[in-house]
């Protein structure tokens, strides 16, 4: 049987890339496309505002799109974002997927992208149900959800929980020591003021989705 790839996902801007500096930090060799996150640290250098100051840890397109994929990246650790998981090959996939309030990811997805976040966003906990649907029907992977909140009032907890579940973890202490707690800045009682910042905003919500 294939060694499984070890993925962290989760809807855009809910804690994936701080999850994978934990999970490396904690022994798992992780695979991301360290230009990326260069082109991307300049980019936001030159704004003032940077939204991932420790990377965001990410596969490139070839990656995904490489022949070999997904087994050349059995017994690693790599990111895949919500919307990618559907569309994964058959092989066996270890899920971690990061959950949070969804008033803070609209915070940072306003900070980092000045714009609306997609409309599904307004059903994020029906968006969660529905991954987590897809990926135990798939009879190859297992999938456990990790509020983002948890990973920062008690991340040695939700690192033993990875590892009794077989992730293979071998320094549950460091991998907890690389959560900064300055980080987090996205709040939800910072809302409003977010979306004050962003000219013209609307934030009305259409019909089928009220």
């Amino acid at each position: 049987m294939d060694e499984p790839v070890y993925i962290v996902s989760g809807y855009m801007r809910s804690g994936t890339s701080m999850m994978m500096k934990v999970l490396e930090g904690a022994g798992m060799a992780a695979r991301y496309n360290s230009r990326k996150d260069e082109v991307l640290g300049e980019k936001y250098g030159r704004e003032g505002y940077h939204p991932n100051p420790e990377g965001f840890f990410e596969l490139g397109r070839k990656e995904f799109d490489d022949p070999g994929f997904p087994g050349i990246f059995s017994g690693q650790l790599i990111k895949v974002l919500h919307w990618r998981l559907k569309g994964l090959p058959a092989h066996p996939y270890r899920i971690c997927f990061m959950t949070r309030d969804p008033r803070e990811i609209e915070v940072s997805y306003l900070k980092m992208f000045r714009r609306r976040p997609p409309f599904v966003l307004q059903k994020y906990h029906e968006l969660v149900e529905e991954v987590v649907r897809d990926v135990n029907g798939r009879g190859d992977s297992e999938i456990l959800l990790v509020p983002h909140a948890d990973m920062l009032t008690d991340p040695a907890a939700v690192l033993a929980r990875l590892s009794a579940a077989g992730w293979p973890l071998t320094d549950l202490k460091n991998g907890a020591a690389q959560v900064d707690p300055s980080l987090y800045r996205s709040r939800p009682e910072t809302l409003d003021e977010a979306r004050d910042a962003v000219p013209g905003l609307r934030t009305d919500i259409p019909e089928c989705l009220s």
